[in-house]
Parts: C-alpha cells; structure tokens; sequence
C-alpha cells in the first residue's frame, strides 16, 4: 500500500458545470479526468508548464497529440493579477481555520515571498493580519500555493477546453516545474524543488475541497519514499523540474529567428535576475543545450523600485537636516510651505544615481558571465571571431527600459573583449501554437517552453557536466612566413 493510505475510488459524477463547493461537477473528485470520457477510445496527454515566480506564477497547458501542439495560457480569472489575467500572484491566505486560498482575503492571514523563502530557505512568515504558526517551513509553504494553482489550473483547463480534449477515454498529464539555472545541478536547492513539485501536485489531487499546511506537511514527509510516486498509479503525473533558462530557449529554438551556437539568456523577474550562457545545437533530430555559466541575483523589479526609494528617502532626511540645523530660533517662521519642499531637480538626480548603481551592479553580472564564457567555457564559439554574441532578453521586466538600455549597453564591451561585432538583443516572436495570443508574451515565454514534453524540449547538459574547452593554439605567422629574402 501506499504511504499516503488507500486511495478514494473516483466518483461518476453527472451533470455540468461547478457545485455549491466550486469544484467541477463534470469531473471525478481529482480534477484529472472527465467523469463521462469521451468514446475515442485513444488516451490523451496534457503537460503543464508551470513558471513559479517570484511576485507572479504563469502557466501554459499543452496538448501535444492534438494537431499543431495547441497550447493555453492559464486564465486564472479572479485571483489573477489586475494587469493580466494569465498572472497569479505568488501569494496565499491562510483563515482563521486553517484553511489555505488563492489571493486576499479578508480576516485571513497574507502569506508573501513564498519563492523567496522556498530558495533562500529564510524562517519567517509574512502575516499581515492574523498570527500563523511560526514552525512552518518554506517547502510547506510553496507545496500549499502550487497545489492549489494546479487545482486552479486543472479546473480551468477541462471546464473551458472540453471541446479540444473532451474526446479522449482518459487524460494523462505531465508537469515540468521550472528552476533557477543553479538549480539544476545536484544540489540541496534541486532536491528542494523536486521535494515540493512532486507533493504539490499529490496534494492537489486529494479529494477533500480544503488544503491546509498540516495537509501539506503530512505530504512532504512522503515525498522521499520509494513507493511515494508510483508510476503505475492512476492519481501520479510525470513530473520534470527543468531550468527556466532552456525553457525561456524553446521558443526561440523553435522560431524563424533560430541559430545555433553560443547564446546568453537573461531573465529578468520581479525579485530575480538570471542570466546563463549556453550552447544550443541540435544532435540527432533533438535540440540540446550546454549550460555554461549561470548566475543568479536579486536585481529584479523591486529591487530598481526598492532602490528609488532609498535614494529619495535620503534626499528628505538630509532636507529635513539642513532644516533643522540651518534654522535660526529668532527668525519669524514663515508662512509658506515651500522651502521646506526638496527641489524636484535634486529628487531626480537622485534617482538616477542609484539607478546607475543598479545599472552597474546588473552590468558587472553580464559581464561576468560573458567573460567566462569567453575565456574559460567556451573560448572557440565562433561569435567571438565575427558576427555578434546573440542574446535572448525574457521576463515581466525585459520591457523596462532601464533593464533592455543596461543589456544593449554591454555591447561595445563585448565588442572590445572579443573582437568581434559585440552582441546583438534578438526579438522574441509569439509562437504559432500558442493559441490565444497575449499582449505581453515575454511574460510567458518560460512557461510556454516548459508546457512542451520533456523530450521535446530537448537534452539539458548542466554547468557542473560541461567542460571547460581549451582555446585553439596560437598559429606564429611571423616565424613561419617565408619571404622571398629567404628563398
């Protein structure tokens, strides 16, 4: 027997639409298949490419045995963020019951930097409201959001896409769970994500309506057991973590604009900036992508809205300084408000020196990387020679200007370490198969590649496993020209 008990069988239950608890009524108690499957007698898979952000979580399903591939983008309706449907904040309540939801509720404690915690492993919650229980841990946590954003998903997917996929006697499903580049090497943070995906989709499939931490808890504790994941079990997925890196790639690969060769990806989250070489080429019919070097900072979007507003802060802690040393007791106070003010002059130049701090900070981190592969990962490529150093620029915050200027302007350095043209930001067109185009594709670019089969994403080679290439010898033309003083 599994650890996890016997199983519920599944229930037949008829009808259409949602019950009083807001699950599908037209689905067993899982939300993995249709109660009344279709009579084509074929099964179907589903793969769910799940990007677990920071400040936001993204999801695309895919239906890779239908003709075209099509691929949704999860419409998560009213928890979504303001800005865009397809964004479900990276937060959770937890009521005074225990109960776990999606988004702000009232009376109910708000659970933030759930990512955060689950990478840097910190130990303290972010309660707004009421007091939780202080012992939770950050996997806890994650394992409580992601299993109800699958729920979410789930529910989405077979209430509104039964006409594409209604007609199959029986749904498999896959999830691949993306990861900070780092992440995929053999490390505590790999088997952290591995630990947390594989007991949030087990959580989400219990049949009980409500999840709780102590729920999740009791899940995690499992996770590691042999007979945990079963494949032959009819409630398992096939489960994947791979790197955000390959999965922003995918897109790109599968494109127009496609070459092969060196390539430096840069994604820029809310909280997180990753930025990795790699080596896309493709070896018998498969893409493959050698990670180079990667790197991983929190230089994101709140840190360049964290940062503005340090720098302004200080601004007025000196005004009021100078207000208060400068003032002479004796003097009548005057009535207008406006020496007080801080000139609007010295709030900008403020401003955009710690934005050129950050610019530096952000710069030095691209740099860095592109050295590395220049002098020690992959000193041959053949961009350094001629042509330019392409680079893929994703993420919530690649249309910022401050972020695509700072990328573009690393350029001329390139240009002047190699030799070569220096580097090239190349566009990122919205694939054919997504089927509903958004406005803000770069947004989901990570998580339209991993929606797609792990095997059709290709062979992911990591950092750790490739080798440092050795530079081509220097040919001495001087001592080898002969001249014709010398014939």
């Amino acid at each position: 027997m599994s650890p996890r008990g016997i199983r519920p069988k599944r229930s037949d239950l008829a009808g259409s639409g949602r019950g009083e608890s807001g699950l599908l009524t037209n689905c067993d108690p899982h939300l993995l298949q249709y109660a009344r499957p279709g009579d084509s007698g074929v099964e179907g898979e589903l793969v769910i490419g799940l990007d677990f952000g920071t400040s936001a979580s993204k999801v695309v399903i895919q239906a890779p045995e239908i003709q075209g591939s099509p691929s949704y983008a999860v419409n998560f309706g009213e928890f979504s963020h303001t800005s865009m449907p397809y964004l479900l904040p990276t937060t959770l309540s937890v009521t005074p019951s225990g109960t776990c939801v999606l988004g702000p509720l009232d009376g109910a404690s708000l659970i933030k930097d759930i990512k955060l915690r689950l990478f840097s492993g910190g130990e303290h919650l972010n309660s707004s409201r009421i007091p939780v229980e202080q012992d939770l841990s950050g996997e806890t946590e994650a394992v409580a959001y992601l299993a109800l954003l699958l729920r979410q998903a789930r529910s989405w997917f077979l209430d509104e896409k039964r006409d594409v996929v209604g007609h199959f006697r029986r749904l498999r499903w896959s999830v691949n769970l993306g990861v900070p580049s780092p992440c995929i090497e053999d490390n505590e943070e790999n088997r952290r994500f591995q630990r947390v995906g594989k007991a949030a989709w087990m959580l989400s499939v219990l049949p009980e309506e409500h999840i709780t931490f102590g729920r999740a808890n009791r899940e995690l504790k499992h996770v590691e057991d042999p007979e945990y994941w079963e494949t032959d079990d009819a409630l398992t997925c096939d489960f994947d973590i791979i790197p955000e890196i390959a999965g922003g790639a995918v897109g790109y690969a599968l494109s127009e604009f496609r070459r092969e060769g060196l390539h430096l990806m840069v994604d820029v989250g809310a909280s997180t900036v990753d930025v990795c070489s790699f080596m896309l080429h493709a070896r018998e019919g498969s893409d493959r992508y050698d990670l180079l070097t990667a790197d991983v900072q929190r230089l994101g979007t709140i840190a360049l809205h964290d940062e503005r507003i340090r720098a302004l802060k200080s601004v007025y802690e000196r005004q009021a300084e100078h207000l208060r040393d400068s003032h002479d007791p004796l003097a009548p106070i005057a009535r207008d408000i406006e020496p007080y003010l801080v000139p609007r002059e010295k709030l900008l130049s403020a401003g955009d020196r710690a934005e050129a701090e950050l610019k530096e900070r952000f710069q030095t981190m691209l740099r860095r990387v592109i050295w590395e592969a220049k002098v020690r990962r992959d000193p041959n490529a053949p961009v350094w020679r001629n042509g330019r150093l392409p680079i893929l620029l994703i993420g919530g915050g690649s249309k910022l200007q401050f972020f695509h200027s700072a990328v573009e302007e690393v350029s001329p350095w390139v240009q002047s370490l190699a030799g070569n043209d220096g580097a090239i930001l190349l566009p990122l067109s919205v694939p054919d198969s997504l089927v509903e185009k958004p406005g803000e594709y770069h947004r989901l670019a990570v998580a339209y590649g991993l929606s797609h089969r792990a095997m059709d994403i290709g062979s992911i080679t990591s950092a750790d496993d490739t080798d440092d290439i050795e530079p081509l010898p220097q040919i001495d033309l001087e001592n080898n020209y002969t001249g014709k003083e010398k014939v």
